[in-house]
């Protein structure tokens, strides 16, 4: 079983960061990944929530996610199908702490029998802590000057 459980504290708020992480089509600019929407979001659903399905090439593999929630408290998703994880359910949870939002990624699932448990965690993971960086450079960067009197 691969567990991943990483966090980071970003300068926004969980609306802010609820849409950037919907914009699905621009989410490479965080994950070394690209997306492309196969379906969108049920209706009555917010854009790019649930129902909504991506595809998604990374690490030499393409296959399908699709969103089971998304909401101020976080987004949570699943992999279709068996790879690169069987029974994958990955949950980001967003709580708010002062002026900041922390960013809480979990990831469960069946590594491959033909890879080992511990290669799909490091790349997994060096992945999500990458995109996590990157997430929180773009908020940072484009935090409002405080202005002072």
């Amino acid at each position: 079983m691969v567990v991943i459980d990483l966090a980071k504290e970003v300068s926004t708020n969980p609306q802010t960061l609820l849409e950037t992480l919907l914009e699905h089509e621009q989410l490479s600019r965080f994950f070394n990944a690209n997306f492309i929407v196969e379906r969108q979001s049920d209706e009555g659903e917010i854009a790019g929530g649930k129902g909504c399905r991506r595809q998604v090439t990374t690490m030499g593999q393409t296959f399908s996610e699709e969103i089971l929630k998304a909401d101020l408290s976080g987004i949570t998703y699943r992999i279709v199908g068996s790879k690169p994880l069987k029974h994958h359910l990955g949950r980001i949870v967003f709580e708010t702490t002062g002026d900041t939002t922390l960013i809480s990624y979990h990831i469960k699932g069946i590594a491959p029998n033909h890879l080992p448990t511990f290669l799909v965690k490091f790349l997994i993971q060096r992945d999500i802590k990458s995109a996590l960086k990157k997430l929180a450079a773009h908020f940072e960067k484009n935090k409002a000057p405080v202005l002072t009197t």
